[in-house]
C-alpha cells in the first residue's frame, strides 16, 4: 500500500515540471533546499499624518523538493496583513526528457517562430527530438476552450469558439548554413458553441500558416538570415456566397469571400571583420497579416534597421551606431499614418590604464499625419492633427580608478534630455526633428542633471565616499532645480562577516529661484553572516536597516519627520 501511495506521490508530483530520464540510477536523485526569511518593520512619522502601519511583520519560507530535476516548490507567508500557501500539485504540465526526446504534455506552450505559433498556450502534447544536426518539434491540443454566454455575467465579449491546433517544424543546421519548414494550422469548431450569441465580432475563424527560415555564413565575416511566412486566414467559416469560386487552397482551409492570403518577412545581412562592422536588417508585415498562433499580433508595418560598429586601438575605443525607421500604412489605405525614427550612437574609450570615457547620445522621433477624406461638402481642415513628437538624449561619463594599498575611485557624469510634441498644420517631417518648422508655439522640456563621486578604500576595510549631484530642468517657462551633498562611511568587521555602513545626504529644490524644499536624510545599516561550522547546515544573515528623513521647514517651524526601521533574518538550506 505504501509503494501505491509513493508512486501516486511522485505521479500528481510531477505536473508543470521537467523530468530528466537520465538521472535514474545515479546516487542523489531527490535533494532539499530551501529557506526561511521574516522581516519586521517599524514607522513612526512626526508632523505629518501617518500613512502607514507602525508595525508589519511577515514570516515567509518556501522549500523545494527536487526528485530527477522535477522541481516541487511549496512557499507560505504569514503576516499581520494576511496569510498565503501555495503548493505544486494543481499545475498542469508535465515535460519528461530522455536524451535526445523532450515532451510536453497538458496545459503548456512551445515556440516556433514570430510569424506562426509563438508562446501561445495550449492543452494536449508536443514533442522536441533533437538528432544530431536535425531538430523536428510537432504539437497539438486545444487553444482556446469554448466560453457559453452567461446572461447573469453578461459576458458578450468573453464568449469563444473552441479553437484546436496543430504545428510541425523541421530543421537542419550544418557548419555554415541551416534551414527550417514550419506549418501551422489552426480552427474554430462552430459546433462548441450550443447556443446562439449576440456577439458580432466573434466569427467562427481557419487558418493556416507556412515559414521558411534560412541562415548562411559566408566568408566566416557574412551571415545571412532571413525568412518568409505566409497566412491564408478565413475570417467567417460560416459565411457563404453561391457566386465565391472555390480557390486552389480550398484544401488547406475552409476558403469564402473572407479568405485573405497575406505574407510577413524579413531578412538581415551581418558583416563583422577585424575591426569594423555593420548590420541591416529589413523587415515587411502586410496589413492583413495574421496568426492565430499568437495573442496579438502587430500588422501594416515596414521596418529598417543600420547598425555599424568600429573598434580600434586593440578594442580600447569602440564606437557603435544605429539608425531605424519604421512606417505603417504601406499600401496607402488608411485615415492616417504614423512615422517613426530612432538613432543612437556610442562610445566607449579606455584613455589610459585606469581612466575610461563613455558617451552616447540617441534621438527618437515619430510623426502621425491625418489623411482626411475628400467631401464635396465640406473641407476639413485635418492637417491640424498631424502630431509630431521629438526626444533627444545626451549622456556621458568619466571614472577614474587608482591606488594600491589606498584603492581611489572617481565618477564624473552628466546628461542632456530634451523632448517636444508639437501639433498644427505640418504637411510632413523628417527624421530626428530636422525640418520641423521651428516657429511653431511648441515649447521643449530641456532637463539637465551631473553627479560627482569620489571613494577611498583601505585595506582595513574600511571606506569612505562622498558625492555632489545637481538636477535642473526647464518646462513652460518654469525652473525647477535641486542640488545636494553626500556623505557615506562602510566598515567591514568580525573577518568581513558583518558590515556597518553609514550615509546621510541633504538636497535644496528650487523653484523658479525660490527655495521650495529641503532634505536632510540619515541612513544606517548593519549587516552579519555568520558561518556554521559545517556548511551543508545552510547560511543565516541577519539586518538592520534604519531610515530617517526630515523636511525642514521653508517657512515657520512646522516638523515634517519619518523614521523607518527594518529588521530582517534569513536562513538557507
Amino acid at each position: 500500500m505504501k509503494q501505491v501511495l509513493f508512486i501516486a506521490f511522485v505521479s500528481c508530483s510531477m505536473l508543470s515540471m521537467a523530468q530528466n530520464l537520465d538521472k535514474i540510477g545515479e546516487e542523489n536523485p531527490v535533494t532539499v533546499t530551501g529557506g526561511m526569511s521574516s522581516n519586521f518593520v517599524v514607522n513612526n512619522s512626526i508632523g505629518q499624518p501617518q500613512f502607514r502601519d507602525p508595525f508589519n511583520w511577515v514570516l515567509s519560507g518556501n522549500v523545494t523538493v527536487n526528485i530527477l530535476d522535477v522541481s516541487l516548490p511549496f512557499t507560505f507567508s504569514f503576516s499581520n496583513a494576511g496569510n498565503s500557501y501555495s503548493q505544486p500539485f494543481n499545475m498542469t504540465a508535465l515535460h519528461p526528457t530522455y536524451k535526445n526526446w523532450k515532451t510536453h504534455l497538458g496545459i503548456t506552450s512551445m515556440n516556433f517562430s514570430q510569424y506562426t505559433y509563438s508562446g501561445l498556450n495550449f492543452a494536449g502534447a508536443g514533442v522536441e527530438y533533437s538528432p544530431e544536426k536535425w531538430k523536428f518539434k510537432a504539437f497539438g491540443g486545444r487553444l482556446k476552450k469554448a466560453i457559453e454566454f452567461d446572461p447573469t455575467a453578461n459576458n458578450t465579449n468573453f464568449i469563444s469558439y473552441k479553437r484546436m491546433g496543430f504545428g510541425f517544424s523541421t530543421a537542419y543546421k550544418a557548419k555554415n548554413w541551416g534551414t527550417e519548414l514550419i506549418i501551422f494550422k489552426a480552427y474554430d469548431d462552430a459546433t462548441s458553441l450550443q447556443y446562439a450569441h449576440k456577439n458580432p465580432q466573434l466569427t467562427v475563424r481557419d487558418n493556416v500558416v507556412v515559414s521558411l527560415i534560412s541562415e548562411a555564413r559566408l566568408f566566416k565575416v557574412l551571415q545571412l538570415k532571413a525568412e518568409i511566412a505566409s497566412s491564408l486566414l478565413t475570417r467567417d467559416v460560416l459565411l457563404t456566397d453561391d457566386s465565391f469560386k472555390t480557390p486552389f487552397y480550398s484544401g488547406l482551409v475552409r476558403g469564402n469571400q473572407t479568405t485573405e492570403f497575406s505574407n510577413a518577412y524579413n531578412a538581415s545581412i551581418d558583416y563583422r571583420k577585424k575591426a569594423f562592422g555593420i548590420g541591416v536588417k529589413y523587415e515587411r508585415i502586410d496589413p492583413e497579416y495574421s496568426t492565430l498562433g499568437a495573442i496579438y499580433f502587430n500588422n501594416d508595418l515596414e521596418n529598417i534597421t543600420l547598425n555599424p560598429t568600429v573598434s580600434l586601438f586593440k578594442s580600447k575605443l569602440n564606437l557603435a551606431l544605429s539608425a531605424g525607421y519604421q512606417r505603417n500604412n504601406i499600401e496607402n489605405t488608411n485615415a492616417s499614418d504614423n512615422k517613426r525614427w530612432i538613432g543612437s550612437a556610442n562610445l566607449s574609450a579606455q584613455i589610459i590604464e585606469g581612466l575610461s570615457f563613455n558617451a552616447s547620445y540617441s534621438n527618437m522621433s515619430s510623426f502621425t499625419k491625418r489623411n482626411p477624406q475628400a467631401d464635396p461638402f465640406f473641407t476639413q481642415f485635418g492637417d491640424t492633427l498631424n502630431y509630431y513628437q521629438v526626444s533627444q538624449n545626451i549622456s556621458s561619463s568619466l571614472a577614474y580608478s587608482f591606488g594600491d594599498s589606498l584603492r581611489q575611485s572617481m565618477n564624473l557624469t552628466g546628461s542632456f534630455a530634451q523632448s517636444q510634441n508639437i501639433t498644427g498644420r505640418l504637411d510632413d517631417a523628417g527624421a530626428f526633428g530636422l525640418n520641423v518648422d521651428q516657429d511653431t508655439s511648441s515649447v521643449p522640456v530641456d532637463v539637465y542633471n551631473a553627479m560627482f563621486g569620489h571613494r577611498l578604500q583601505f585595506k582595513s576595510g574600511l571606506s569612505l565616499g562622498w558625492t555632489f549631484n545637481a538636477n535642473h530642468s526647464i518646462a513652460l517657462g518654469n525652473t525647477n532645480s535641486y542640488i545636494g551633498p553626500g556623505l557615506n562611511i562602510g566598515k567591514t568587521l568580525l573577518d568581513k562577516k558583518m558590515r556597518l555602513s553609514v550615509a546621510t545626504t541633504y538636497n535644496r529644490q528650487f523653484q523658479n529661484a525660490s527655495l521650495s524644499n529641503h532634505v536632510l536624510n540619515f541612513r544606517t545599516s548593519l549587516r552579519y553572516s555568520p558561518e556554521w561550522w559545517d556548511k551543508k547546515y545552510g547560511k543565516l544573515s541577519m539586518s538592520v536597516n534604519g531610515n530617517f528623513t526630515n523636511r525642514l521647514p521653508v517657512i515657520g517651524t512646522t516638523k515634517n519627520q519619518n523614521l523607518m526601521i527594518i529588521a530582517n533574518i534569513g536562513y538557507q538550506f
